[in-house]
């Protein structure tokens, strides 16, 4: 493997114009090599831009992978990369290599057409109104223009002209009509489908399995792993045990498990939802023609959807109780303390918990003998298809119910739970997990072959213990944060100034950071200001004169694509350009050259106190005698800083300034710590 590897490397080299030889990308190599080329391998690299991370990965994975006949699977936190990597660099990689290897994009079913609901959604039934079994599951017809849409796409997907995956649609699809013309797993007929023949899921299913390269996304890699096989028997991506695992964006794993172990409810509309599933019900009796579907007869069946209806509607009002929201507030939130609830509601939300998982459990056995029907039967796939939109609704309130009746685990933290009051009055329940580190030991660490974690940014200056205690990353794992290949002192300057206000004086920061900003930023180049609030965002945006304000670009006032576009124009015109944004600029953004000459952060990026994840950790970081701020709030601001100056220094020709418009970094104890930290541009501070 060794030798297929320095192969694949000089074969790189000879064949790509422009190539230079880096130390940092080959101690890459090195890294990835070492980790997966034996089971259980684990390697992390942080690797600054300009070291070439995916040729790094890709040099080493791809002849381990065909040598050891394993799948190279490779995961994103961004859809951007995931093309990127797919259309751009892994042909590119192959074709200098002279290496043959087959790839394929692996997205989830609701990314695809589904071509049975997309005829029904163009059919006579749709034109005549919705199915009576539907009645639960949609909130409207759909319109003509969408049902002629769903025709177009339709068409031109059976007719080859599109693949069928709604990312790179010819036209732009409402959220309604993407849900009438997708189907979730539970609501898929697989092979026994009419369709079956012009799948696009199925198609791309049967190609990722079959691929030797397999690029992908953290959420499905997750899910993949989590379900373990899909509904046909077979892995969706590759069994763990036969996977080499690079976690590109690693920084994104954590958040991403975070986010699929949680659960949400709406109070009010889950129980009109299921106060109309009487309807489903009964045409699912009628289908299958048996007297009892999961132990329920058919009265029994639809007085179970009744009485959880009924328990989430004086559920509503034993909050109301409790809980009065403050008008003034923005976004009303209440938070259970270290995560537990009132005692007084425990008995209500054992016994919500307890009657949901039975109409769960009848929902499962239902569509379980539905879906035993006759293959290319129109009306039993539909039954099926609207049974699995069903089952997932009930499946969200079983998931939000087991979240707030569990017992926390002793010296685990425990689950945040939290209520939102949505806009039209609603109450949100909420339950998720506050660290990833539980999750990702069971589905990654313990389970794949071997696995490499790799980013711009993984640490705050270095120092990897909050990554690895984050996500739990095992102990014998070899961490490495590689240099940068740019002469940064000379390339960069990082300014703090000494700002006359801090960023939590409202009323003055905004009108500070305007003022500075007419005076010090260079408005006949490119540069962009990162801040950490919309509000202050628009605020400050409001306060430039016209002069400054026609040249600059603020996120929301347009397509994002389009307004990175426009400044690109700009630029390249040699005009001056000024983008405004928030955390979604500061990462990914590749503005090379004249684009960026300066970086503006309005204020350290540290995380929403409020944030009910963050502030249950905290709580529980301090009963064990422990320092939150520490280890929760100064490395998340260290990456999140080190993100944001990521998009200055992007080729080794470029030059330009980060200014960072918080005095806090001068006064408080954290501002030394946070400034050493920071990549090492040349130090302009006070």
């Amino acid at each position: 493997m060794k030798a297929a590897i320095r192969d694949a490397y000089a074969k790189l080299q000879a064949n790509t114009p422009g190539f230079s030889t880096r130390r940092s990308q080959s101690q890459m190599i090195g890294v990835v090599s070492r980790a997966l080329s034996h089971s259980g391998g684990v390697g992390v690299v942080e690797a600054p831009t300009g070291v070439g991370k995916s040729l790094g990965y890709l040099t080493a994975g791809v002849p381990i992978a065909l040598a050891t006949k394993k799948k190279l699977v490779i995961s994103t936190g961004t859809v951007a990369l995931q093309s990127q990597l797919f259309e751009r660099d892994i042909p590119n990689f192959l074709k200098a290599t002279g290496i043959e290897a087959t790839v394929a994009l692996a997205k989830g079913r609701t990314r695809y057409l589904c071509t049975r609901n997309a005829a029904e959604a163009h059919g006579d039934g749709a034109q005549e109104g919705m199915f009576e079994d539907e009645q639960p599951l949609f909130d409207r017809p759909l319109a003509p223009i969408e049902m002629d849409l769903a025709q177009k796409l339709s068409k031109d997907f059976l007719e080859g002209r599109w693949n069928g995956d709604l990312d790179n649609a010819p036209e732009t699809i409402s959220n309604t009509l993407r849900s009438r013309i997708t189907t979730p797993a539970s609501g898929c007929a697989g092979r026994k489908c009419a369709y079956s023949a012009q799948c696009a899921v199925l198609r791309s299913r049967n190609t990722v399995r079959e691929a030797q390269i397999v690029v992908t996304n953290h959420a499905l890699l997750l899910s993949a792993l989590s379900i373990g096989e899909s509904d046909n028997g077979q892995p969706l991506i590759a069994p763990p045990s036969d996977m080499l695992l690079v976690l590109d964006e690693g920084h994104h794993i954590g958040s991403v498990a975070i986010d699929q172990g949680a659960a949400s409810l709406a109070l009010d509309e889950m129980a009109k939802r299921t106060g109309r599933l009487q309807v489903l019900i009964a045409a699912s009796y009628r289908a299958v023609d048996k007297d009892k579907l999961g132990n329920l007869l058919p009265n029994e069946a639809i007085e179970a959807a009744a009485k959880v209806s009924k328990q989430l509607k004086a559920f509503r009002d034993v909050i109301d109780r409790s809980w009065r929201p403050d008008p003034a507030a923005q976004e009303p939130m209440w938070r259970a303390p270290n995560g537990r609830l009132p005692e007084i509601w425990m008995a209500d939300i054992e016994a919500i918990a307890d009657d949901t998982r039975s109409l769960f459990n009848w929902a499962h056995a239902a569509l379980a003998q539905v879906a035993k029907g006759k293959p290319e039967d129109a009306a039993r796939e539909r039954l099926q298809r609207n049974l699995g939109m069903a089952l997932e609704m009930i499946e969200q309130q079983h998931n939000l119910w087991t979240a707030w009746r569990r017992e926390d685990k002793e010296g685990q933290p425990p689950m945040a739970r939290w209520i939102t009051l949505s806009r039209d009055g609603d109450l949100i329940l909420h339950g998720s997990p506050v660290s990833a580190a539980h999750v990702l030991r069971k589905l990654l660490w313990d389970e794949v072959d071997s696995v490499v974690m790799t980013s711009a940014t993984l640490t705050g200056g270095g120092d990897f213990q909050s990554l690895a205690i984050d996500n739990g990353i095992p102990a014998e794992a070899e961490m490495v944060s590689l240099a940068s290949p740019f002469d940064l002192p000379n390339q960069a300057q990082l300014i703090v100034p000494a700002f006359p206000v801090t960023p939590d004086d409202r009323e003055r920061h905004p009108k500070e950071v305007a003022k500075y900003l007419v005076k010090e930023l260079d408005w006949g180049k490119g540069s962009i200001v990162l801040f950490t609030s919309r509000w202050k965002m628009e605020k400050v945006a409001e306060l430039m004169p016209a002069a400054q304000r026609k040249l600059m670009l603020v996120q929301g006032e347009g397509a994002k694509q389009k307004m990175i576009d426009e400044h690109l124009r700009r630029t390249a015109a040699g005009e001056g350009s000024v983008l405004f944004g928030l955390n979604s600029f500061g990462e990914g953004l590749d503005l090379p050259g004249e684009a960026c000459t300066t970086v503006v952060i309005t204020q350290v990026p540290f995380a929403v106190p409020t944030d009910p994840q963050t502030s249950t950790l905290s709580e529980w970081f301090e009963s064990r005698g422990l320092n939150a701020f520490n280890l929760i709030a100064i490395p998340h601001a260290l990456r999140t800083l080190t993100q944001f100056s990521g998009r200055l220094i992007r080729t080794s020709t470029d030059t330009g300034r980060v200014i960072i418009l918080d005095s806090r970094l001068l006064t408080r104890r954290y501002g030394k710590r946070i400034i050493d930290a920071l990549p090492p541009f040349k130090r302009v501070i006070g």
